[in-house]
């Protein structure tokens, strides 16, 4: 092809038409100019084919991670609901007085408080992201921001549910088993049921349901891709 529009510009030149080797000759740079332009194009189609594949891909990592760990969260949170309801039964029965109250209630109460599970996610596909800088593969800026964010937001949630399970290793549990079996069965006789109607008793369960109530109000954003 380029050796056939030589041979043309050489004719024209041979013939001393110069005006009509100067429009072939611009007509030829547009050509070019046109076939780089159309190679550009497709070039650049290629490469945001190749980049939309990735996002696709990216994406599906992300929302089969995050749906497994919405599964959890959902069950951890049920739990820590369960043992702030717990002391919210047992802060209503204040003052507890052992010959009168339910002994049976407030042993399931008792029981059900000491709950404290920690949401532990799986990070792998943002882990993957952060490690590689890939953030911008993600279009949506709303989502891209939060899925920045997510590491944050994730450790400051587990830090709440760290300090409530330290004040329940630390503090509450010391309590407990000095005077209370591990099941709270208060039919057997070695339980000191007189500590049920203590001040530091009543202490105890305020703290652990101010904890818990600092997780459950911190509750982290559901994503949805």
């Amino acid at each position: 092809m380029i050796k056939f529009f030589r041979q043309i510009r050489q004719q024209l030149l041979m013939k001393n038409k110069t005006g009509k080797y100067l429009k072939y000759a611009i007509g030829e740079i547009v050509l070019v100019m046109v076939g780089i332009l159309l190679a550009l194009q497709v070039n650049n189609w290629n490469e945001q084919r190749k980049m939309d594949l990735k996002e696709k891909s990216v994406l599906a990592a992300i929302h089969e991670e995050f749906t497994q760990n919405q599964m959890q969260f959902n069950s951890i949170v049920s739990q820590h609901k369960k043992a702030y309801q717990s002391c919210e039964k047992l802060i209503a029965l204040f003052p507890i007085d052992v010959n009168e109250h339910n002994l049976d209630s407030i042993s399931l109460y008792l029981y059900n408080s000491k709950g404290a599970p920690t949401f532990n996610p799986s990070q792998g596909s943002i882990s993957s992201i952060i490690s590689t800088s890939s953030f911008d593969i993600i279009r949506n800026d709303k989502l891209r921001d939060l899925l920045i964010s997510w590491p944050d937001l994730v450790t400051d949630y587990q830090e709440d549910e760290i300090e409530a399970r330290r004040t329940l290793d630390n503090l509450i549990d010391p309590y407990f088993s000095k005077n209370f079996d591990f099941n709270f069965n208060f039919k057997d006789a070695r339980n000191t049921l007189k500590s049920l109607e203590s001040l530091e008793f009543e202490y105890l369960i305020r703290i652990r349901h101010q904890y818990i109530s600092y997780i459950l109000s911190s509750q982290l954003p559901t994503l949805k891709i």
